[in-house]
């Protein structure tokens, strides 16, 4: 085994020997340019890649003590400008929400308390790309009243898929015994304002969760939650004690509701997205046994206008493909997958969907419990191989943690599951991946996707000894932040054929990758974030 490994790593010094800091590296399926080495004065990291124009990339990075900064790199990836965002002091202090360009334009976005007449406001203002300073005052998007600062609700965004319209969901206050409210403002990609509503939720005798929404092309908006039969989310075995409700907001007053129903069996996770032709796709995961794992896929093709379900298809996982995953015995059994989440469904052309999952858990050290880690939402951008992209996932923390417990992260192995419009699986594959971590958010592990070139990109931390392993394979090795990690490239071509190779190494870049602040910023290239202590590395990556 020793033997064994000391190849391995000699093998990834071969290859990565002679990476400078700032290199241009081919490889089979992209090409890689290492941008150079920033130094910060504070230890600090990045929030989201905004936007790109023809002079360079738009950034938000974080500090301690709540101080953001917009900042400007040119192609090359060097810093070209830093500038401190203005979020005043006292009774005038505004909150960092977020930034997005639309139609050209930077705007950021954020939040002021009102407490004269107790109410959190949502601002925009527009950045001059040169100055990287707001420019024409700000512009109020919505507001809403709040009870206590410790009770004021949240604001969050989605965009359409074609980013003509954007728009901006408030979540009001939770009262006790009450109905939830909640508001969706829609508005243009010049953000003047389409239509705004102050809503409750139709379920006054029944809990519901929202898990999702979206905007269409059309300014549509679209709300996926569960409703529960009671006041108690457990597993109940039988029955589901759980319905999937998805609402459907217009301009009118009037409102479209369509139950999402699996008759005996558990919905396990479910996506959905509006197809060209305004017909409404669900596919995701179903179990036999209870809402934490999974059997199969569903699909379900709906009639906007009449709420019929036009096609309804099921299928479960076979044997062959469990194997990769458990043991030849359990997988004859038809035991079932466990904790997989659904993170996204990609459209194909021809009415097909693309369904990808990741196995992720976090552990409480004090009571064992696991918790689903984050609420994800996304956008997207025209792709060639599906009918729409993905640009990654603006992550935000689950609340409930304990933070005096010792909390374990879990990112394990991505599934990529390809139906086709009749609802049966093309192929489906198992992407191995191992990343375990303690009390640090999970903030190295996960992926960063891409869709180009007719293929799937994945991008994330690895161990070494993994770079040679076969799918057949079933030890993986644990990723350990350390100078021998390797930041890996995973290729998914259309016909499920898998192939990787090594990006870079820790030890050429002295850096550690964040996947989750990847991003694809244009149809070829990738954004490849890493950082340590006050320095950073930006790299872009080409696909082939």
């Amino acid at each position: 085994m020793y033997f064994r490994r000391m190849i391995i790593l000699m093998w990834a010094t071969v290859i990565f020997s002679g990476l400078s800091i700032t290199a241009q590296m081919n490889l089979k399926h992209g090409d890689l340019y290492m941008g150079p080495e920033i130094k910060s004065n504070k230890k600090g990291t990045l929030e989201d890649i905004v936007g790109m124009d023809k002079d360079g990339y738009y950034m938000v990075r974080a500090e301690p003590q709540n101080k953001f900064y917009l900042e400007k790199y040119d192609h090359d990836l060097n810093l070209v400008k830093s500038e401190e965002i203005e979020l005043g002091k006292g009774g005038d202090r505004k909150y960092m929400e977020f930034a997005e360009q639309l139609n050209g334009e930077i705007y950021l976005f954020t939040s002021q308390y009102n407490p004269s007449v107790k109410q959190k406001v949502l601002f925009a203002e527009r950045i001059n790309r040169q100055t990287l300073k707001p420019e024409g005052g700000p512009i109020q998007v919505t507001a809403f009243n709040y009870r206590s600062r410790s009770n004021d609700g949240f604001f969050d965004y989605s965009l359409s898929r074609d980013s003509t319209k954007i728009m901006v969901y408030h979540s009001t206050p939770y009262q006790g015994n009450t109905v939830e409210k909640f508001g969706l403002s829609m508005f243009d990609s010049d953000l003047n304002q389409l239509w705004s509503k102050e809503l409750e939720l139709p379920f006054k005798d029944r809990l519901y969760e929202v898990e999702r929404y979206k905007v269409d092309n059309q300014g549509n908006a679209y709300l996926l939650g569960i409703v529960y039969r009671g006041q108690v989310k457990v597993k109940r075995q039988g029955r589901p004690n759980y319905e999937y409700h998805l609402l459907a907001y217009n301009q009118g007053d009037q409102y479209d509701e369509y139950l999402l129903d699996l008759q005996d069996k558990f919905i396990t996770d479910m996506q959905f997205e509006i197809s060209r032709t305004g017909e409404i796709i669900c596919a995701g995961f179903y179990s036999d046994l209870g809402k934490s794992s999974v059997r199969g896929t569903f699909y379900l093709l709906i009639d906007a206008k009449t709420k019929e379900i036009k096609k309804e298809y099921y299928q479960e996982f076979n044997p062959s493909f469990l194997i990769d995953f458990m043991s030849a015995k359990r997988a004859d059994k038809g035991k079932e997958l466990v904790r997989y989440d659904l993170n996204q469904l990609e459209m194909r052309r021809d009415g097909g969907v693309v369904l990808i999952a990741e196995q992720i858990y976090i552990r409480d050290s004090q009571n064992y419990n696991n918790y689903s880690p984050y609420y994800r939402s996304s956008q997207y951008y025209y792709s060639s191989f599906l009918s729409y992209g993905h640009y990654p996932y603006r992550y935000h923390q689950n609340p409930y943690f304990n933070n005096d417990s010792e909390m374990q992260y879990n990112y394990n192995d991505i599934m990529v599951i390809n139906i086709r419009p009749n609802g049966t699986i093309q192929w489906a594959k198992r992407i191995p991946k191992r990343q375990r971590s303690k009390n640090d958010g999970g903030k190295y592990s996960s992926y960063a996707l891409s869709i180009a070139k007719g293929k799937m990109f994945f991008v994330f931390n690895d161990n070494p000894k993994n770079l040679h392993k076969k799918s057949s394979d079933p030890k993986i090795y644990n990723y350990t932040k350390g100078k021998e990690s390797v930041v890996v490239l995973v290729t998914l071509d259309g016909k499920g054929e898998v192939k990787k190779e090594p990006l870079f190494q820790v030890r050429d870049t002295k850096t550690t990758t964040k996947p989750k602040v990847c991003e694809q910023i244009s149809r070829n290239h990738m954004i490849i974030y890493s950082e340590r202590n006050k320095k950073v590395n930006f790299a872009r990556l080409t696909f082939k």
